[in-house]
Formats: structure tokens, C-alpha cells, sequence
């Protein structure tokens, strides 16, 4: 895909270390960019440094849930350099295949 022929950038947002060391080793592995935050506070502070093609984030996060964390992502004028994308629920163990194709069908569709 032209996405990950340009390296987009993802940011996973996860309280759990070893889930955003093996999802930011996956992204890598299929061409991505990517970032990684413990919690949302701290994914503000990342996407208010670099440009996010596409966020990927737990439902369940310290202080806030993931849907809310997202509502938030889209309207705080502060951060509008992530585009807009619909939402797609993986559910955990997350398998690789099914990450790929997420992503592939996330931001292909941004693409289109």
C-alpha cells in the first residue's frame, strides 16, 4: 500500500508495556512509523509534537476510557494534524494478520 511504502506514522496508546513494544516492533515490521504512549495524556503530548496518520488505542486507559481519549483526539483544536479516521475494534490477544489488515483498511480508506 502507498501508506506503508511512505512509513505513515501510528501512535499506540496502551498502559501495558508489552503490548506497545509488540504492536510499535509489528508496525515497524509492516513499514509503519511509529509512537507509543502509556496513557492519553501522555499520547497529547506526542500528537502535539509529530503528525499521526492513524491512532491505535486501548478501551481501557488510566483516567479515561479509549472511546473517550478518541472524542477528545478529534475535537481539541490543539490537535488537529490527526486526520480523521473511523474507529476498528481488535480484540486482544490482538492477532498480527488481523492488526494488518486494520490498518491497511484504515488508512487506505483515509487514502481514497
Amino acid at each position: 500500500m502507498a501508506f506503508r511504502e511512505a512509513g505513515a506514522n501510528v501512535l499506540v496508546v496502551d498502559d501495558e508495556a508489552g503490548i506497545r513494544s509488540v504492536m510499535s516492533d509489528a508496525l515497524g515490521a509492516f513499514g509503519y512509523q511509529a509512537g507509543a504512549a502509556r496513557n492519553a495524556d501522555e499520547a497529547f503530548e506526542l500528537v502535539a509534537r509529530r503528525r499521526f496518520d492513524l491512532v491505535i488505542s486501548d478501551l481501557r486507559l488510566p483516567g479515561v476510557t479509549g472511546l473517550d481519549f478518541v472524542a477528545r483526539l478529534r475535537t481539541d483544536a490543539d490537535l488537529r494534524r490527526v486526520r480523521e479516521a473511523g474507529i476498528a475494534i481488535l480484540h486482544k490477544p490482538i492477532q498480527l494478520a488481523h492488526l494488518q489488515g486494520a490498518l491497511d483498511e484504515a488508512l487506505g480508506a483515509r487514502r481514497a
